[in-house]
């Protein structure tokens, strides 16, 4: 054998050896997990699948459910018939203008009691609009422009208000399952959103901890998908373009990061570049206090944060004369 190929060998032992050691740290550490072989439903008791929008709740449903899990306070929980958190149907006959707020669980109000909803503030303060909630825990972007695409079939809103919550720029990543049902994903090809089938499980060589730390690493650094989020909003404005009144409000977490703002700051440039009327809730929530307005070492709002939000954004929506 020669020197040379004494020394490829020796070299390619030698990286066997770090690869083992490595992926022997790795599992003893628990880090750099795989996705799960199976999907596994966060509230099936709530929830039901839906190949579309990924889970919506269980249609026409009425119990009560605890939240945060730990909590001993009931609250009441009614869907409709297309598995919203709301007691009224999106098509039933109603003269008023209709204003439809999309958005993840800080809008659908997970915590607190529907009544006390940002969306039935602003209604409470504007009888003279109809507010339906249309949001979802744990929804991302996409999910949220294939419901209005659904719903919007069979009734048009005046309006959408377009919650947009902070966390939600992650959740176009291809394993991302929200509440723990697959769906048909969008990617970008060509420039052009197409359908996708949601991610097969990772199989052998995928699931190694030492391939997974590069994987993740990597949409640890593209998570936002800005591109991919600039394509769903730009599809949810054409989808809208002559019948309905879009407008967007950025929905900050309990902090403001360098990431938050770089978030905050693309939704304000997409909003100003389509001229579609844009409000920052980061001031209005952080100033009043986290105490104040969030549920304790939580992310969602209390009945207090919900009323604070939904007077904003009435008279945001108010000022932009969204609806008239």
């Amino acid at each position: 054998m020669t020197r040379r190929r004494s020394w490829t060998l020796a070299l390619a032992l030698g990286l066997g050896v770090a690869l083992v050691l490595a992926e022997a740290g790795l599992r003893v550490s628990g880090q750099f997990e795989p996705p799960p072989q199976v999907l596994k439903p966060l509230r099936p008791e709530l929830n039901r699948p839906d190949p579309e929008l990924g889970y919506t709740l269980k249609p026409s449903l009425r119990t009560t459910f605890r939240y945060p899990p730990t909590s001993t306070r009931d609250l009441e929980l009614v869907s409709n018939r297309d598995g919203f958190r709301n007691s009224r149907e999106f098509d039933e006959p109603d003269e008023r203008p209709r204003l439809w707020v999309l958005g993840d669980s800080l809008t659908s109000g997970e915590g607190v009691n529907a009544a006390d909803r940002v969306t039935e503030v602003i209604e409470r303060l504007e009888p003279g609009w109809r507010v339906d909630n249309l949001a979802m825990t744990s929804w991302g972007l996409d999910s949220m422009v294939r419901a209005y695409e659904r719903l919007s079939r069979r009734v048009r809103p005046s309006a959408v208000l377009l919650n947009f919550y902070t966390d939600d720029f992650r959740r176009l990543r291809p394993y991302y399952a929200g509440m723990g049902y697959p769906f048909v994903k969008f990617e970008l090809e060509g420039g052009r959103l197409v359908d996708v089938p949601f991610p097969d499980p990772p199989g052998f060589f995928e699931r190694l901890r030492v391939v997974q730390a590069v994987e993740q690493s990597y949409w640890r650094f593209a998570r936002n998908r800005y591109e991919l989020n600039k394509a769903l909003l730009d599809r949810l404005h054409a989808d809208m373009a002559g019948t309905t009144k879009l407008a967007v409000a950025f929905v900050p977490g309990t902090g403001d990061t360098d990431e938050d703002k770089t978030r905050r700051s693309f939704l304000r440039d997409w909003c100003r570049q389509t001229g579609t009327p844009y409000f920052d809730l980061t001031d209005t929530m952080h100033g009043a206090g986290n105490d104040a307005v969030f549920i304790p070492a939580n992310s969602h709002w209390n009945e207090r944060g919900h009323e604070l939000a939904g007077r904003t954004l009435h008279r945001f929506l108010k000022d932009a004369q969204v609806l008239r």
